[in-house]
């Protein structure tokens, strides 16, 4: 929410009612975290150390963080495809958030494909068939990975355009650290491979793809092991794109940014990425 005031204008997070006061204090310590390690994050408010707020309206009682209002637009509104410059900032973003000492609580996040396992055996009997046979592929090419061969960081888990903020002075800004954890960091550079770099034409996608991973590798030096499993990882985030949405609109109210990860998680499949379209 966008709140002005006589000082100016401030971002209003609500705090869903369901989360319980663990997990408030777990996202304000991420957002200190991140802030403190110069994450182009927008900085965070207190007053007398205290950064949850409870704001009264229509007789109910909200939770709420306040943040600075970055004047620009969010990326997912923007219609197009990501440019090489926009891409190479966000790969810098994502190597200062990978390399940052949190010792946070875990997060069960069911987007997240180490959950693939279980989140396939309650939700994949609820999809389209043609969807159900994508996943499944996808699904038991990955019993192949040694997970613990990765190395592991916190990530911020959901790097995609709807999490995404460019300014106007074409600054790209991170938003929405509420599924970060202690994960493999190739889920983080598969997500945002998913999530930035996609397009409609092979080869842009796979231009953008190198350009992440190249700024990427530059800052955080990825190993043998995680360069050769990155194509299935992302294929692993596309089939997991795909069961959750197709999931979503079978079995409850479906919407538009619902559609799109659908349509995406789909176009990531089809894009058949391999070891040899990976210049590193």
């Amino acid at each position: 929410m966008l709140l002005k005031t006589s000082n100016g204008k401030y971002f209003v997070k609500i705090l869903n009612k369901s989360r319980p006061k663990a997990e408030q204090e777990r996202l304000i310590k991420i957002l200190k975290k991140s802030i403190d390690n110069e994450v182009k994050v927008p900085q965070l408010y207190d007053v007398n150390g205290r950064n949850i707020f409870q704001l009264k309206i229509d007789n109910k009682i909200l939770n709420i963080i306040v943040m600075d209002y970055i004047d620009g637009t969010n990326m997912l509104l923007l219609e197009r495809d990501f440019t090489e410059t926009e891409i190479i900032d966000i790969a810098r973003e994502m190597a200062k958030i990978n390399s940052i000492d949190y010792n946070v609580e875990p997060y069960y996040d069911e987007w997240t494909i180490t959950h693939f396992e279980s989140e396939y055996n309650k939700k994949s009997n609820d999809i389209d068939i043609e969807d159900r046979l994508l996943v499944t592929n996808i699904y038991n090419q990955m019993k192949k990975i040694d997970f613990k061969k990765f190395k592991m960081a916190y990530i911020h888990g959901d790097i995609i355009k709807s999490n995404l903020i460019l300014d106007k002075n074409g600054n790209v800004w991170v938003i929405d650290f509420s599924v970060l954890n202690y994960l493999p960091r190739v889920i983080e550079l598969a997500v945002a491979m998913f999530g930035i770099c996609m397009t409609d034409d092979r080869d842009k996608t796979i231009s953008n793809i190198n350009s992440l991973l190249g700024e990427y590798n530059k800052i955080n030096k990825l190993d043998k092991y995680e360069i050769q499993n990155l194509p299935l990882i992302f294929n692993c985030i596309s089939a997991m794109n795909i069961l959750q949405t197709a999931y979503i609109k079978n079995t409850d109210e479906t919407f538009e940014e619902n559609e799109h990860w659908l349509s995406e998680g789909r176009k990531g499949l089809s894009l058949n990425l391999t070891i040899q379209d990976l210049k590193l």
